[in-house]
């Protein structure tokens, strides 16, 4: 599996880990952790930042090791490499249910992404014929990709399209390379990654959209993003990607900041914890900059719960439709004369 901005095991978590994520360790397997920790460090893209944090651990690694909850073990270590590095990818989590499960096996992954739709939460038509997408996270196998052409071909008649990313903490690879390739006619600039390699060597990737072979099915329709606090990873990225090419208009409020990636499978720690290490940095060649630290600013600025109305009403307000019957022009004159209405009385249908 490619991990190419974030992995998904912080979207899991919450389903991988139940009632038994607090089994308790030894003191002695703890400080098992601390020191696999400090040793994982050593591929991180900063070496200078990687010794800080590495000394920060050794130094506490006698409290640290007295920590037997798993969950609290792993919240202490992630204070501590965030505290130090400022990189919020740089997160100690718990993946298994037990202690006494390293990871989770191919099986339990694949079943975990099955039962998460591959990170689709909803693909709708909103009254007014404007098409909406939600996504928890962008699933980095070709599966992501088919997901994102069944959902494209779904929404591909609808007159403008809101992209919900308010949710959405990562993950990147097949499906938002596919999305983004819906989107435009010419291909759109995606960002660049410096991948630290072993040795100190560099290398310099340019991500690039997918198309489809039969074309982009969304290509100059009006499009509207939604970001969120919880915006993170890859789903910066893809609003980032949006924002630079001034393909779509972003609404909501800025996002967490998280632009450091890692394309390797996060390092295990033992007893079912592993650590995200960025092993690169992500920049745009539009703009030379990226997001790590700042987030992306959004265009529109609203309250979190707002956004979705924002991107509603501008995305009626500025949709074209191909034909129209008095049941349509009904139904637009409605929504636009109570977006909020309307939407609330959608989702009681």
């Amino acid at each position: 599996m490619r991990f190419v901005v974030a992995t998904v095991f912080t979207v899991l978590l919450a389903f991988a880990a139940p009632a038994q994520a607090s089994e308790t360790l030894t003191t002695a397997q703890a400080g098992q952790v601390v020191d696999a920790l400090v040793g994982s460090l050593d591929s991180y893209f900063d070496p200078a930042k990687a010794a800080r944090v590495q000394a920060a651990l050794r130094a506490d690694r006698e409290r640290l090791s007295q920590i037997h909850d798993r969950a609290a073990l792993a919240e202490a270590l992630s204070a501590i490499t965030l505290d130090v590095s400022g990189d919020r990818h740089l997160k100690v989590s718990v993946v298994t249910a037990s202690a006494q499960s390293a990871t989770l096996s191919e099986p339990e992954q694949a079943l975990l992404d099955q039962r998460l739709a591959y990170g689709l939460m909803a693909v709708r038509r909103l009254p007014g014929n404007i098409g909406y997408l939600k996504l928890r996270y962008f699933e980095q196998t070709p599966i992501g990709a088919a997901l994102i052409d069944s959902a494209m071909s779904m929404l591909q008649h609808t007159d403008a399209l809101i992209i919900d990313l308010r949710e959405n903490t990562g993950g990147g690879g097949a499906a938002d390379e596919r999305l983004l390739g819906h989107l435009a006619r010419d291909p759109i600039v995606m960002v660049q990654l410096r991948w630290r390699r072993p040795g100190g060597r560099e290398e310099i990737e340019q991500r690039k959209v997918s198309t489809p072979e039969t074309g982009p099915l969304y290509p100059d329709k009006p499009l509207f993003v939604l970001t969120a606090n919880r915006t993170f990873s890859a789903a910066e990225e893809f609003a980032y990607d949006i924002q630079a090419n001034r393909r779509g208009l972003l609404i909501g409020t800025r996002t967490r900041g998280g632009g450091n990636p890692s394309d390797r499978p996060a390092p295990p720690l033992g007893f079912g914890l592993t650590v995200f290490v960025p092993n690169g940095q992500a920049a745009h060649p539009l703009t030379g900059k990226g997001w790590e630290g700042v987030g992306v600013q959004p265009d529109v600025e609203t309250s979190l719960e707002g956004a979705l109305t924002e991107a509603y009403r501008r995305a009626l307000t500025v949709a074209k439709p191909k034909v129209s019957t008095p049941r349509s022009e009904k139904e637009r004159a409605d929504a636009l004369a109570d977006p909020a209405g309307t939407l609330l009385a959608d989702q009681k249908l």
